[in-house]
């Protein structure tokens, strides 16, 4: 993936201003450098193929001047397409509580335990990493199974409600890891004195 430059950034804003008269129109040098840098410091972590076609969708589904925030949701959902949504992520964790439930029963006895256990964890390995998020270990997942029919709704409007935090926080999580990794890359660096 090719890194994005402030001469891209001054592309895009051009492509922009050919689809949409009297767009991000600046009146002095200074004005026009304040824009292409705060784009760029907005776009600069994501590479230059995905913002390309980022601007090329919301140009095509544009009726006014697109901003940067349209950008940058069209930059997430290209980046996201393989995702799941969480109504996928729930019907998956329903599809496996039934089992899950089954499977458990066998835990209070000792002949069994070791079979259900292995069982148990090839079904918690089996989900997706987003549900993971959420259904932390196996115990969670054997506790969601055991709720009662009566509770499921409650549980759904949590999961619907905690999802969205639970993503950004794995997000931030990983650009965090990241500057850590740059970080420690920057002090392995000889001095130049």
């Amino acid at each position: 993936m090719t890194p994005l430059t402030p001469e891209d950034i001054l592309t895009y804003i051009y492509k922009i201003q050919l689809n949409f008269d009297n767009s991000y129109q600046t009146s002095s040098i200074n004005e026009r450098k304040l824009l292409i840098s705060s784009w760029y410091e907005i776009l600069c972590k994501y590479p230059k193929e995905i913002c390309d076609k980022a601007i090329t969708n919301t140009l095509r589904k544009a009726s006014f001047a697109p901003r940067i925030g349209d950008i940058v949701n069209e930059i997430e959902n290209i980046l996201n397409a393989d995702s799941k949504s969480d109504e996928e992520l729930w019907a998956e964790l329903m599809n496996v509580t039934a089992k899950v439930y089954d499977i458990s029963r066998y835990l209070k006895y000792e002949q069994y335990f070791k079979n259900a256990t292995s069982k148990l964890r090839d079904i918690y390995e089996g989900l997706s990493g987003e549900l993971k998020l959420y259904v932390v270990n196996i115990s969670t997942l054997i506790e969601i199974s055991e709720l009662p029919r009566e509770s499921l709704p409650y549980e759904k409007a949590r999961f619907f409600k905690q999802m969205p935090v639970l993503r950004r926080h794995a997000e931030e999580k990983q650009t965090a890891k990241k500057l850590l990794e740059s970080i420690s890359e920057v002090k392995k660096l000889p001095d130049n004195k």
